[in-house]
């Protein structure tokens, strides 16, 4: 298969283009990040026509002129008009349950994945000039540009059997049936409003999506970098038959709407494999459901990239060649911990390692690494887990969460005879740690013979890099954070403004962490049960450890987050 022609080359070839103009135009995407043929259009370098063209060559697909192009009615009246503007394309033919699309960008294969996930059709795609696009879909759709909602509104016609179905399964059990339900769930409307959800927390990166009904309201929410946002406000006689599709995806009892469930789904969307943990509770208005997102997709960070400065990941890194010994990683849900956890283990898994976890769920798939999803409905809890672990002769144990006394014994016990193990505990920082543990009953010198280091971290959403804007602190912020008018004048200090590139002003999230090595004073400390506010004074001025706040400071100053962020992470304001 001969290798496809870049776009500059191209162009030259067809002496669109001068070969200084391409350089140019280079050095502006590479600093701006914009497409390359956009670059030349605003520059003037080429006309539109010339990119499409060009396009056309190097994507090998079709060319088309819309205003020679006969657009058939059956293709606009299957396709929603918040598709045709979301994405800018112009349905032109339909038959045999494909649809050809008139599209500018022939290199947007995600939009032909989407829309494919979205109507259940085969999606073709021909290339047309973007303006063309545009003004034709005012045209055949109206100029005023709509939302999620309406597609929801497009998806949902003909909703009112569902409520009458709902109202009959709550006050009249009989109407309940398993059939009745399966059939309802298994409306066209349910299922494409389902798969619009996932297409979008799939699209976005969302950690957790949240369907919560109300009196005169359903809400559908998606957490996005830690921040929750309103997706959609689907017709709220799509609830119940909603739910019934989750439930019946989950393996959950469809019938049954009183009691608390868990359940799970494994799907693929968008070619990426997808874990999603399903929970829901009853409420007064019915039930409300919860999902959490595991994009087994998504790449896993390595341990350069997940927010460690130089300094502290050369301790982590130290840590790791230790030949026994406990490492934890601590804060709260949602901050990181695991990834953390998972980078160490790439960092140190070698052929001649043998490295096995217990996780509640298992996140992500470790190349060779061993992993054993813990089941408590059937007594493979942690503690268990590790005890038929440790037959299998295993240089490293991950243990997903430390929960009781009897699994933070076994871990310890695991390090005592020659293992290192990593972990995971919910608490505030890292001093803080030692003193969970000793309210498990855990024995402060047993502590001290195995933990070899605690890591203590935050998620902080990162700014944009195309919009932050620098500034000078408020007196405010200067005295939330202590920072003195010597320091003001060394540091740089950026604010999130948002564009249309990112989220509010944030893309993305790190961690920030503060990574204790304890010293005997320290231990010294935690045997005579010292007060935690001495042991962290001992962690910062003897153990050397730099806290979170700290941390986060030398990101700001980086220009890699706010204080706004730092401030709402750990000081829970902001």
């Amino acid at each position: 298969m001969p290798e496809k022609k870049l776009l500059g080359e191209i162009l030259l070839e067809k002496g669109m283009l001068s070969e200084m103009e391409l350089e140019i135009a280079l050095k502006e995407q590479r600093q701006t990040k914009q497409l390359l043929g956009r670059v030349l259009i605003e520059k003037g370098y080429i006309q539109e026509k010339d990119l499409l063209e060009a396009l056309g060559i190097q994507s090998g697909i079709e060319t088309v002129n819309l205003k020679n192009t006969v657009i058939e009615k059956d293709a606009i009246s299957v396709f929603p008009s918040a598709l045709a503007k979301t994405y800018n394309v112009l349905p032109i033919k339909f038959e045999k349950n494909t649809i050809t699309l008139a599209v500018s960008d022939a290199l947007n294969l995600n939009m032909q994945d989407d829309i494919s996930f979205v109507l259940n059709y085969k999606v073709k795609m021909v290339l047309a000039d973007k303006n063309d696009i545009q003004e034709l879909i005012s045209t055949y759709y109206g100029a005023e540009i709509e939302s999620v909602d309406d597609l929801v509104k497009w998806l949902s016609q003909d909703v009112a059997e569902m409520e009458e179905l709902d109202t009959l399964a709550s006050s009249r059990g009989e109407y309940a049936t398993i059939t009745s339900l399966e059939e309802i769930a298994s409306l066209p409307p349910v299922v494409k409003l389902f798969d619009i959800i996932l297409l979008q927390v799939i699209r976005d990166n969302a950690s957790d999506v949240h369907l919560e009904p109300f009196e005169e309201d359903f809400r559908v929410r998606y957490r996005v970098d830690g921040v929750l946002y309103d997706m959609i406000h689907p017709p709220k006689g799509l609830a119940f038959a909603l739910f019934c599709r989750f439930k019946i995806m989950a393996g959950m009892d469809i019938a049954e709407r009183r009691l608390p469930q868990d359940g799970r789904i494994e799907l693929s969307i968008m070619g990426r494999p997808v874990d999603l943990r399903v929970s829901t509770v009853p409420t007064v208005f019915g039930e409300c459901l919860a999902i959490r997102v595991l994009d087994r997709g998504k790449t896993i960070f390595e341990l350069e990239t997940i927010g460690l400065l130089e300094k502290e990941r050369e301790i982590v890194e130290t840590l790791m060649k230790k030949p026994y010994g406990i490492i934890l990683a601590t804060g709260p849900t949602g901050s990181g911990k695991t990834t953390t956890l998972y980078s160490m283990i790439r960092k140190i898994n070698t052929p001649e390692v043998k490295v096995i976890t217990t996780e509640d769920p298992v996140e992500y798939m470790l190349e060779g690494a061993v992993q054993v999803p813990i089941k408590e409905n059937i007594g493979l809890t942690f503690a268990a887990c590790i005890r038929s672990i440790l037959r299998q002769d295993p240089d490293i144990i991950l243990v997903g969460e430390i929960r009781d006394f009897e699994t933070s014994q076994m871990a310890i016990q695991s390090a005592l005879t020659g293992h290192i193990v990593l972990s995971t505990l919910h608490t505030n920082d890292a001093p803080s740690t030692v003193m969970r543990l000793i309210d498990m009953k855990v024995e402060p010198f047993l502590l001290s013979s195995t933990i070899q280091g605690i890591i203590a971290q935050r998620l902080v959403r990162v700014l944009c890099p195309r919009c932050k804007q620098e500034y000078k602190p408020s007196e405010e912020e200067m005295i939330a954070f202590s920072l003195t008018a010597q320091q003001i004048e060394k540091m740089k200090f950026y604010k999130a403004k948002g564009c249309p590139f990112c989220r509010g002003g944030y893309k993305g999230r790190l961690a920030i962490f503060e990574v204790l090595v304890p010293t005997e004073l320290f231990w010294k400390a935690v045997i005579e049960r010292k007060p935690l506010g001495e042991i962290r004074k001992i962690a910062i001025e003897d153990c050397g450890m730099k806290t979170l706040v700290e941390d986060g400071l030398e990101k700001v100053s980086m220009g890699i987050t706010s204080l706004e962020e730092i401030a709402r992470e750990v000081h829970g304001y902001g």
